[in-house]
């Protein structure tokens, strides 16, 4: 497609929704990708960039709806990145999530897909996530809330649909108080400024509120004054000032309790759970809870009291803790300081003594004990999934199964792959909605020797 033919306005059926949180046509022997539309749609449409065999386009207008497109209450959407489907029926976005899993396990994967089992939705559908990480901007005017889609500009948001309820109000009450002591805003291109982020984080199961206040500068003006207007206004468990330098990640840098407490407390079965401010912990509680039982359920019959666990990239200690009626003896890697502490208290808060909690990078502990094997080993990486060598030592030292916990379903088929190709047969895939109305996906794929 040449250039000049850009502004081409084409209509095109939806065949349906990828990865990514595109919808896939089809037109004169090219496929193209657009957002903000749906399976069975007759849209027009107006490509806008080639990328190798793809060509992306902007929806210019909806000619024939699917029965599955919504009413949504929110102002925001879909100019908001923070959802993607927020207009697309539930259950229809549960079976779009199973087929893209589908999808990737075959074409990455080269995996059968007949593996893959339908998606466990979220009970909970809006005002679902535990935290959220809204951004300060003030280049006109002061703004609050989350950045539009593929853009560092950030929306100005009242009201969120998928934060809790609490939050709103929390949120749009500290930005007034932000205005009227006139806080200085933190600007990425100059490096200057002081206040980058409100980070609210919820204890559904204590009903528990943690609100962080990050800056780029070590010191907080007005300190007192913002103690006394969270003190008086909101009552939080927790209020905490983080000293963060980074521009890539919102949560990263050291930290002080300025009020309540220094971690929130989460339980699940009678087993509670420290979370210190920056340690990362699942987004989504209800779902959370059926992810953790659906491994219970598959190593409940597997496991004797003689059996052993190599838990890798193990946080807060959420799964080792959680496993550890079923084993003889767990070691849990974990390359944050923080994160460990924390997993070291919530040990002795549960009264587990069977855990062995290392600091380590995964793949310098595998590369330093290769001699040890461990009957069951469970990993749960970042996006960008596992190394070759650390798939190449974890296969040699799991002697019966691996639970994979992945929240990329791309990395995840790669993943697998290779796993196969190390003498692994894979079970089941069991994808789980932690995030409704996004094209994320949470996946527990179960593979034995």
């Amino acid at each position: 497609m040449n250039t000049e033919e850009f502004n081409d306005e084409i209509n095109v059926v939806i065949e349906k929704l990828v990865y990514g949180g595109y919808a896939l046509a089809r037109y004169a022997g090219k496929i193209y990708m657009v957002k903000n539309a749906y399976p069975g749609e007759f849209i027009k449409i107006v490509p806008k960039q080639v990328n190798k065999n793809l060509i992306f386009a902007d929806l210019k207008e909806v000619i024939q709806p699917s029965p599955q497109r919504v009413n949504t209450q929110c102002s925001h959407f879909p100019n908001c990145g923070g959802c993607q489907w927020l207009d697309y029926d539930y259950n229809a976005q549960i079976e779009a999530k199973t087929e893209i899993i589908k999808e990737q396990l075959t074409r990455i994967g080269k995996i059968d897909n007949s593996l893959v089992r339908n998606t466990i939705g979220s009970d909970i559908k809006y005002g679902y996530r535990n935290r959220m990480e809204f951004a300060f901007q003030n280049y006109r005017s002061l703004k609050l809330g989350l950045k539009k889609a593929d853009s560092n500009e950030v929306l100005d948001i009242k009201k969120c649909p998928i934060s809790p309820n609490p939050f709103d109000n929390i949120k749009n009450r500290f930005k007034d108080l932000v205005e009227k002591l006139e806080l200085q805003i933190y600007n990425p291109k100059s490096k200057k400024g002081i206040l980058k982020h409100l980070v609210l984080r919820r204890s559904f199961s204590k009903n528990q509120n943690m609100i962080i206040l990050v800056t780029h500068t070590e010191y907080l003006p007005y300190e007192n004054e913002i103690k006394q207007f969270f003190k008086k206004n909101f009552h939080p468990y927790s209020l905490i000032h983080l000293m963060n330098s980074s521009d890539k990640i919102v949560l990263r840098g050291p930290y002080r309790t300025l009020l309540g407490e220094g971690v929130l407390l989460e339980e699940f079965d009678n087993f509670t759970f420290q979370i210190p401010p920056i340690s990362f912990f699942q987004n989504n509680y209800n779902v959370t809870d059926k992810l953790l039982k659906s491994i219970v359920s598959y190593l409940k019959d597997k496991v004797n009291n003689q059996a052993t666990l190599l838990d890798l990239y193990s946080g807060v200690g959420l799964f080792s803790i959680y496993l550890s009626p079923l084993f003889k003896h767990i070691e849990a890697v974990e390359n944050s300081k923080i994160s460990v502490k924390a997993a070291i208290s919530n040990s002795h808060i549960n009264s587990i003594n069977n855990i062995r909690f290392i600091l380590a990078n995964s793949k310098k502990y595998l590369q330093n004990n290769v001699s040890k094997k461990f009957d069951f080993a469970i990993v749960d990486p970042p996006r960008k999934g596992l190394e070759n060598k650390e798939i190449e030592l974890l296969s040699s030292a799991i002697k019966k199964s691996l639970i994979y916990v992945s929240c990329d379903p791309s990395t995840l088929a790669r993943d697998l792959k290779s796993f196969v190709e190390k003498g692994f047969n894979i079970k089941i895939v069991q994808p789980f909605d932690m995030f409704p109305h996004s094209y994320h996906i949470e996946s527990v794929a179960i593979l034995e020797k």
